[in-house]
């Protein structure tokens, strides 16, 4: 799923993760299972709280990166409102409140995609430009959230050039 914005062309930006964690999810319903294809999710895997319904999504970009968009699936128990925030380090449910969220976005039922529909979660355009990590606090009205695709969109901010055609030059 790619989208344009400004003449960009936005694409999914897991392949660029380098490492992601989730806190307060269930041993067998994990963070990784929904993200190492590096693809929208497509399995029969999702992610699931364990003792509440929060969970704290920390995903490590390996490059920075413009996020635009997030796509988020779940077919019941799905998040309710997400805070998101940027380029924290060792954020955790004891420190999340020291810092002030980048963006909240509260859910409506048509923001959350369902059978495979898939529905745009637009971003402020300006607040993330320039993202090294995102942290995501999911939160949920169910006694537990679950999630069976995430994806982010956005483009990277650096595109590397391929330099193998340059001759190396004698002194």
């Amino acid at each position: 799923m790619a989208s344009s914005k400004g003449g960009m062309q936005d694409v999914s930006l897991l392949e660029h993760i380098a490492k992601a964690q989730c806190l307060n999810e269930q041993d067998e319903h994990t963070l990784q299972s929904i993200l190492s294809s590096k693809a929208r999710n497509t399995s029969p895997a999702y992610l699931d709280s364990d003792a509440d319904a929060e969970l704290l999504l920390n995903i490590e970009f390996n490059q920075a990166v413009r996020v635009r968009s997030l796509i988020v699936q779940a077919q019941d128990r799905g998040p309710a409102k997400l805070r998101l925030r940027i380029n924290c380090s060792a954020i955790d449910f004891t420190n999340f409140e020291d810092s002030e969220d980048t963006q909240v976005i509260e859910l409506k039922a048509d923001q959350i995609s369902k059978d495979g529909t898939i529905k745009l979660i637009t971003l402020h355009p300006t607040k993330f430009n320039h993202v090294n990590s995102l942290h995501i606090l999911v939160e949920s009205d169910h006694d537990n959230t679950r999630i069976d695709a995430l994806d982010i969109l956005g483009t990277l901010v650096h595109a590397t050039k391929n330099l193998s055609g340059l001759a190396q030059q004698a002194d």
